[in-house]
């Protein structure tokens, strides 16, 4: 009896969390019933749109208002959810308003309702318009800022080559030395700005898991050789298509040569394991490893130790570039001896 009561102070509790959302002008509530597509409690967002309830009977007609360059990726996010690919219908768009112009809204629904093919799809939709403007203008000046400072440092790096064909004494040399791996790190910072931006941007989609494997590994192989470390994997990569993207290069990249710069070992191993639903793909070396209290801190941005620590954003972009995929990544202690990283990715 207790639960019961308990259930319904908590029913009670969310219904009021609701009423006081749907008090904000900017939010609205919908249904849709399907096979059929028509739709229900429409009248809070066709008013937000400004245009009459009565024109918008199934969601189709709504589609004919979102913008053709996210209409596509509108109605599949629909059909994800509808086809049990996605937890739930989640989406940005942008969609005309009457006299307006189009502006940016957020779209989360899933379905309520189930028996056999006729479904009630409910959901809730926002206006997202004075957030999307803020991101605009900070990838605006973003774009302007890894610009300035790209110039800036490609004339520091002018002058510091000048410098090399000077005859200079060894103190010399080796503060020069230090410049130059100065301007690297900068480099690598501002190239990771430019990441995050196509992190936020890029969409998840089926993707040659074995081509981005090949091309982390080879892109890193002449820093495994400079170092003496050994760089294997599978003799064959199996030929799987994961949900992933272009970034995905970097995430293998970035974590075999944080294995290569810091693991003080002398073999790195790259394997795939073929599950069910899901691929995991283990990278794992037989250096000194990473202590239990280190692990979880590894992702953490700004985190970076060792002699060799850099912008302390590696490992914290490849998270949230899995993460972007679906994915999670997961560090442990390797039967080789040193970490090992897993990371596992949705089969398509």
């Amino acid at each position: 009896m207790k639960k019961d009561t308990d259930l319904e102070e908590r029913l009670e509790f969310y219904e009021e969390r609701l009423a006081d959302i749907m008090e904000d002008e900017r939010v609205a509530w919908w249904e849709m019933e399907l096979p059929s597509g028509r739709t229900k409690h429409i009248e809070r967002k066709a008013n937000m749109l400004g245009y009459p309830p009565e024109i918008f009977e199934t969601y189709h007609d709504f589609l004919e208002l979102v913008h053709p360059e996210d209409k596509k990726r509108t109605m599949q996010a629909m059909r994800d959810h509808l086809e049990g690919k996605k937890e739930r219908y989640e989406v940005e768009y942008r969609i005309k308003i009457k006299d307006v112009g189009y502006r940016w809204f957020r779209d989360v629904g899933e379905i309520t309702k189930s028996k056999g093919e006729n479904k009630i799809v409910t959901g809730i939709i926002w206006n997202i318009n004075k957030r999307k403007r803020v991101e605009e203008r900070e990838d605006f000046f973003l774009s302007l800022l890894r610009h300035d400072l790209n110039n800036k440092m490609q004339i520091i790096i002018g002058y510091l080559k000048l410098i090399d064909d000077e005859k200079l004494d060894a103190k010399t040399i080796k503060y020069i030395k230090k410049a130059k791996g100065g301007y690297t790190e900068v480099m690598k910072m501002i190239d990771k700005m430019g990441m995050l931006k196509k992190v936020k941007e890029e969409e998840a989609q089926p993707v040659d898991l074995a081509r981005f494997i090949r091309e982390g590994i080879e892109g890193t192989r002449s820093s495994a050789e400079d170092r003496d470390v050994t760089l294997s994997s599978d003799k064959k990569i199996p030929s799987l298509k994961v949900l992933g993207g272009d970034l995905l290069e970097d995430v293998f990249y970035n974590i075999l040569r944080n294995a290569i710069r810091h693991s003080e070992g002398d073999n790195i191993r790259v394997s795939v394991d073929d599950k069910d639903k899901r691929v995991v793909v283990t990278i794992e070396d037989d250096g000194i490893g990473i202590p239990d209290e280190r692990k979880a801190a590894i992702f953490q941005r700004g985190y970076s130790a060792g002699d060799e620590a850099g912008t302390g954003l590696g490992l914290y972009f490849v998270k949230k570039m899995i993460e972007n995929y679906q994915g999670t990544i997961k560090v442990k202690d390797s039967e080789l001896g040193g970490a090992r990283f897993d990371i596992e990715l949705e089969k398509v």
